[in-house]
């Protein structure tokens, strides 16, 4: 399994540096990362095969071959990892008193509100297609709408909000990739159904 850095976490760390939140930086990105793995060890556990690891702004990516064809619920406790693993850190802040609880506690807030929210590519987004796979259309749509609404707000409180418009307009450019080939992902489920030979490669995200 590989593991990597989005190249887009380069400009969104230098936003939070130059807003003056070095303290912030450091532990945003081990919060990334501890919520990551909770995704990999979700994955373990099912005996999912992950064949790569990418740490995003709102949280990561792995990659896992056949992800829609795993059982639902080994599907669901994949996508719950890693909400799973910030949940406990946070419980874990909660409790222990040490330097810099607070931010902590409160980095851990923000990332556990905004992945359980219901829009792609967050964990609560992925979550909804596990129950509601027929969906899809209809929730990439809204979540451009969403994510489109969020960088507008975002704008008007620059140069403050810098981190937070780069993440909304990330994730507004993720949702139009998914919307541009949404069409070769039906080619893909045809693969998937036995139609073609070839196997695919199935992506799951997640904050």
């Amino acid at each position: 399994m590989k593991y990597r850095m989005h190249p887009v976490m380069i400009p969104f760390l230098l936003a939070i540096i130059a807003s003056g939140n070095v303290s912030f930086y450091a532990i945003v990105l081990g919060s990334l990362l501890f919520h990551e793995a909770g995704h990999l060890l979700a994955a373990k556990w099912t005996g999912a095969p992950v064949r790569q690891c990418v740490i995003m702004p709102y949280g990561g990516e792995i990659v896992i071959p056949r992800f829609s064809r795993l059982p639902k619920a080994d599907r669901l406790l994949i996508v719950a990892g890693g909400p799973a693993a910030t949940a406990l850190l946070l419980a874990f802040s909660l409790f222990i008193h040490m330097p810099g609880r607070e931010l902590l506690i409160s980095t851990q807030l923000a990332l556990l509100g905004l992945n359980l929210l219901p829009f792609l590519p967050l964990d609560g987004g992925r979550a909804a297609l596990v129950f509601f796979p027929e969906q899809k259309i209809a929730l990439i749509i809204i979540s451009i709408s969403v994510s489109a609404a969020a960088a507008v707000f975002f704008i008007l409180y620059l140069p403050q909000s810098a981190p937070y418009l780069f993440l909304a307009l990330f994730l507004l450019v993720q949702n139009v990739l998914h919307w541009r080939y949404r069409k070769y992902e039906r080619v893909l489920e045809r693969v998937y159904s036995g139609s073609f030979p070839r196997p695919a490669v199935d992506r799951k995200s997640g904050l």
